[in-house]
């Protein structure tokens, strides 16, 4: 049996302003925090989560909450095991979201296509699209604290994206009588 430690980060705020709520709840899940329950996020215990958290709660403090940031041992193996999967869980839930814009971006390009939108304001407003994925990617990957599997059909699902906005910009030169690049 091995034990795991974690980081957990218990804390109340004032209820107003709502926007220390907001901020507290927005730095907790950029890092890939996992909430327990209402102002009760646990994270793996890492020396950058511990400083993260180290400076969270001051932030909490001298706003005029109330913060608890323990170390916590479990010794449990299915328990830490439940723990992953709920954070690799919720980790998949991001890839998902991001697998249901890679399914847009597709049926984007083939609405155009079938319209003949092939212009280069499509291709433009397409590039930009593709680029949102590319910058999405590994902030959805740097909170996928415990490798979720679905990470590698992700990557597939970009690669495919990406593929299908080369043929539709080879498509838009054709059309507009043009070689790759002569624009």
């Amino acid at each position: 049996m091995s034990q795991q430690y974690w980081n957990l980060l218990i804390y109340r705020v004032p209820a107003q302003p709502s926007t220390k709520r907001v901020y507290i709840w927005r730095k907790l899940k950029s890092w890939g925090g996992l909430y327990l329950q209402q102002s009760v996020c646990v994270l793996p215990h890492r020396e950058d989560f511990q400083r993260y958290l180290e400076e969270l709660k001051t932030d909490i403090l001298a706003s005029g909450g109330e913060a608890d940031l323990l170390t916590v041992a479990i010794d449990d193996a299915e328990q830490n095991t439940m723990l992953i999967q709920r954070f690799q869980q919720q980790a998949e839930e991001e890839y998902q979201e991001f697998l249901g814009r890679c399914r847009d971006f597709h049926k984007e390009l083939d609405r155009e296509r079938q319209i003949s939108n092939l212009t280069f304001a499509e291709l433009d407003e397409n590039e930009a699209e593709l680029a949102k994925l590319r910058s999405w990617l590994p902030k959805i990957r740097d909170r996928d604290l415990f490798d979720t599997p679905i990470y590698a059909t992700v990557l597939d699902a970009l690669t495919a994206c990406e593929e299908d906005f080369q043929l539709f910009s080879q498509q838009v030169y054709d059309a507009q009588g043009l070689e790759t690049g002569d624009a």
